[in-house]
């Protein structure tokens, strides 16, 4: 090989194949900073691309799973209202089978009539005073509540108002009432019974939704873990190998500069 001044060869080579390794390394040392393979579009263009599809379906099952559980805790509420309208039917049940009893008197009966009218004042006041947000849940106001984005993701509530209930007439003041009472606040009882059973199917289905919603959403960022994750043992790798290159091109561009240096003592230089 010739001894040249004007163009050195081996010393631009080195110079290109130290700048490759100091963008190598640069590269490297920002992927185990980042934790990221990927952390602009010239990494990869196409991962990008699936990442942030991946990442956009995270959010929404993310805000999935909150309304689904908004919704959850929308029929625990209601769920516990009816409870205590349970509770207040199944107290008048007992009350009009003590006022159908022969043995008392009128007196007594209307006091026994006293509670129940009470009783059922608390159910109409449970079912216009239960509420979610600012829902009302009890009174047949509230419709279909959407909770999701897919079909059926809905909650129904049917209403528990005495007018609903059909216990409005109920009156214990006589044997007679107190009698046919009975049968009304038996089928009262199974109504609150069936809203119940109602509620806690929905809740069901819920439930399954968030799960389902949950386990996608941890496939989906597995998946993009996969794409855009730094594999941290392959990043000190790339580390080493790039910082071994940049070190043995800047030492053939040291070399590569004795060349020059050569000729010219040629000239006396």
């Amino acid at each position: 090989m010739g001894l040249r001044i004007n163009n050195n060869i081996p010393a631009l080579n080195a110079s290109r194949q130290a700048g490759t390794a100091a963008q190598g390394l640069q590269k490297a040392l920002e992927g185990m900073a980042s934790g990221l393979r990927i952390n602009r579009a010239a990494d990869d263009a196409a991962g990008l691309a699936i990442s942030e599809r991946f990442r956009t379906q995270v959010r929404q099952y993310t805000q999935e799973v909150n309304n689904l559980q908004t919704g959850v805790n929308v029929i625990d509420t209601a769920d516990q209202a009816i409870g205590t309208q349970q509770e207040a039917v199944g107290r008048m049940q007992e009350l009009a089978t003590q006022a159908a009893n022969g043995t008392l008197n009128n007196d007594q009966r209307a006091a026994i009539n006293q509670e129940a009218q009470q009783l059922i004042e608390q159910v109409g006041q449970t079912a216009g005073n239960t509420e979610f947000n600012g829902v009302q849940l009890l009174n047949g106001t509230a419709g279909p509540i959407p909770v999701g984005t897919e079909a059926g993701n809905q909650i129904n509530i049917n209403p528990t108002t005495p007018a609903a209930l059909g216990i409005t007439g109920v009156n214990l003041g006589t044997r007679e009432g107190a009698t046919a009472a009975l049968e009304t606040l038996g089928n009262a009882a199974d109504q609150l019974n069936q809203n119940r059973a109602g509620l806690g199917a929905q809740q069901s289905r819920l439930t399954s939704a968030i799960e389902t919603r949950e386990t996608a959403n941890v496939n989906l960022q597995n998946s993009n873990s996969m794409i855009r994750d730094q594999d941290m043992a392959r990043g000190v790798i790339d580390r080493t190998r790039n910082d071994m290159m940049l070190k043995r091109s800047m030492f053939a561009l040291v070399q590569g500069n004795i060349i020059p240096q050569s000729a010219a003592q040629l000239l006396g230089t």
